[in-house]
């Protein structure tokens, strides 16, 4: 007999992040679209003033809106503007003392971080060990280089590396992968890992794609992050204490970039693919949090030529995320961008008009095409 699965008896509510009013990720107060990460108060007034507004006159009408605009600028400013005493308390274990002071290797909750030998990968691990969490770096190269730059700024850190090819694991691999790390109270993973795996020239039209660049694309920075989450989720549901987190890395790009198909529609994947893991974390209540985070132009070593001026540093930029990682989980958020400049650019192109938009992207891309044109004839 087939059993029916059904949701558990008093699911969370699940508020959609795709009925916003703006890319700004400040959620619509519909009602049908509630959370429990919010007390029902928060919601109840607004809706019944939407029931109500037909009755009410034109200068009240006006005052509602008012007290509406402001309490959606307070959300904004207390989402990208006030930082949390304790970051990430949620998904760190206290841990047992050794003698000595240090922590229990066993006891401390760790993170999975792909992508994170250099750039912004290497910036979360710098953080996340600033704040006590065990790291796990995975790379394809340089992570020995990395573990030891790690140890260096934190004597006391827990850091392990593993040597992995993202782009050409198997299944198989990433099951081994996960039993390596068994042992370890893993409570974050961070798919960050992802780039333009072509040979030159990485930027060019659809058409010219061969039937590698397209696999390549889509393993590298959708199938990998696909596999491992799946591989993941019983053991960050096993440590939650009391929740896990994952956070996957796409990009501002998932818009649809010329010259960049095949990577903007991964970067898209990963955004549907957390709203839907995150639906099914609510809706069975699965102690585990699941955001994707869409950068917009960040300066690393993977991104550093054509850059946007005033685009902010790998460093920076991983520190500005996971200090606001807390609030856009509260809003039960499934996409966010942590940097206000890349979300009020997100804004700001929702207001255009699409000609407008395709003109400027463009524009964007090409200074990236011609800087890395300019830089490899140099060699």
């Amino acid at each position: 007999m087939i059993k029916e699965v059904r949701p558990a008896t008093s699911p969370q509510k699940v508020s959609n992040s795709t009925f916003f009013l703006s890319p700004l990720r400040i959620p619509y107060l519909d009602s049908t679209h509630f959370s429990t990460t919010f007390p029902s108060s928060n919601y109840e007034l607004p809706t019944m003033i939407q029931f109500a507004l037909p009755s009410l006159s034109f200068a009240t009408r006006w005052g509602i809106a008012l007290v509406a605009v402001g309490y959606r600028l307070q959300q904004i400013y207390t989402l990208y503007f006030r930082v949390p005493a304790s970051p990430l308390q949620n998904y760190k274990r206290n841990g047992s003392l050794k003698s000595n002071g240090e922590k229990n290797e066993s006891s401390v909750a760790w993170a999975l971080i792909t992508g994170s030998s250099a750039g912004i990968g290497f910036g979360y691990a710098q953080y996340l060990l600033s704040r006590g969490f065990g790291v796990i770096i995975l790379s394809h190269e340089g992570v020995q280089e990395a573990e030891e730059a790690l140890l260096k700024e934190y004597p006391n850190g827990h850091v392990r590396s593993i040597t992995m090819d993202c782009l050409t694991a198997s299944p198989s691999d990433i099951e081994n992968l996960v039993k390596s790390i068994s042992d370890l109270n893993v409570t974050i993973l961070i798919n960050n890992v992802g780039s333009i795996p072509m040979d030159y020239p990485p930027f060019r039209l659809f058409r010219d794609y061969d039937s590698q660049g397209i696999e390549n694309n889509w393993h590298l920075n959708a199938g990998f992050a696909t596999h491992l989450t799946q591989q993941m989720i019983p053991i960050l549901e096993k440590n939650a204490q009391p929740r896990s987190l994952i956070l996957n890395i796409a990009s501002q790009a998932h818009i649809g970039l010329p010259y960049l198909t095949g990577y903007s529609s991964a970067k898209g994947y990963l955004i549907s693919f957390s709203a839907s893991l995150a639906r099914e974390f609510r809706l069975f209540n699965t102690p585990i949090d699941c955001l994707a985070i869409t950068p917009g132009d960040v300066h690393s070593q993977g991104n550093r030529y054509g850059v946007t001026p005033g685009a902010p540093q790998a460093g920076e930029y991983a520190k500005i995320v996971l200090e606001r990682v807390d609030g856009a989980v509260e809003r039960g958020l499934f996409e966010f961008s942590p940097y206000w400049k890349h979300a009020l650019q997100s804004f700001m192109l929702g207001l255009l008009p699409e000609r407008v938009v395709a003109r400027e992207v463009l524009k964007v891309v090409a200074a990236k095409k011609d800087a890395l044109a300019e830089e490899h004839r140099s060699r």
